[in-house]
């Protein structure tokens, strides 16, 4: 082997044949499919993350819906003061003291409803059906003006302009109400109508004056709580009604002293915040 050179040594070899099972063709589709095998996990990954963000999209859809219809406005009336209160769209409420007033502004164009406890004057712009809920009844009307008192277990509604339907929670009963219409509803659930009513005495309170006719005296005394933000102590006070009425720029002194007097009660001045009233033979 000394004798010949590399070359000449791979030249001396006998040639072998490989022998090939597979077309050139045949391999070549091999390839494709082992290339598309290759990328069919990459496909099912992003198949994956693709729902997610159908998940995260709905779910997101879900709690801007939820927001909408759950955001609530509230807006109290402190006792001796007056608030008026514009509201998504236009309608206009004029609260007396002492009064609530919550809704939902971000589904306002899907239901016009408000929750209510006081005393209100609502002048509600046409539209789709307004309800206005208490507890103890609720009062649907559509492009119309009214006063609504809701306090304990008293609920009153007088209409101005309009029609309105005053529902009773307790027994379900309900009265649709005209112009000069009177409706209140009793501590059993049923709805008292009374007609041809002197509308403006209702919401005098509006110009600050406060008129009562044979009203009981204890509601008097409640409504002089409200207006001056005090507190009156009631002793021994008869079942005595009481027709009049006063101004709020007249101060509380000079109220309670033309309350009490033709009635037989007298006060006194425990405090600026505090007065006590009873009959003369008691105190």
């Amino acid at each position: 082997m000394d004798r010949y050179s590399d070359e000449e040594f791979l030249n001396a070899l006998p040639e072998i044949e490989l022998p090939y099972s597979k077309s050139k063709d045949e391999i070549w589709n091999k390839m494709f499919t082992d290339i598309e095998d290759i990328q069919k996990p990459v496909r099912k990954i992003r198949s994956h993350w693709l729902i997610y963000s159908l998940a995260a999209s709905l779910l997101l859809v879900v709690a801007c819906v939820a927001f909408m219809r759950f955001y609530t406005e509230s807006i109290y009336c402190p006792k001796g003061q007056h608030l008026a209160v514009l509201l998504p769209d236009n309608s206009r409420v004029e609260l007396n003291a002492n009064s609530n007033l919550t809704y939902h502004p971000y589904w306002w164009r899907v239901s016009r409803e408000v929750k209510f406890e006081g005393e209100a004057f609502f002048n509600i712009s046409k539209g789709s059906r307004f309800e206005i809920v208490s507890r103890s009844g609720s009062t649907s009307i559509l492009g119309t003006s009214f006063n609504i008192y809701t306090r304990k277990n008293t609920y009153k509604v007088s209409c101005f302009t309009g029609k309105v339907r005053v529902l009773s929670t307790l027994t379900q009963d309900e009265v649709i109400l005209y112009p000069k219409d009177f409706a209140s509803i009793n501590r059993n659930g049923q709805i008292e109508l009374e007609t041809g009513i002197n509308i403006k005495e209702k919401t005098m309170w509006r110009d600050h004056i406060f008129f009562f006719t044979a009203t009981p005296i204890h509601q008097v005394f409640e409504e002089i709580e409200l207006q001056y933000d005090i507190r009156i102590v009631k002793k021994d006070l008869a079942k005595i009604l009481y027709t009049g009425n006063f101004k709020k720029s007249n101060s509380v002194d000079e109220i309670l002293n033309w309350v009490c007097l033709p009635l037989g009660l007298e006060y006194s001045k425990v405090s600026s915040k505090k007065y006590i009233v009873g009959s003369k033979q008691t105190k």
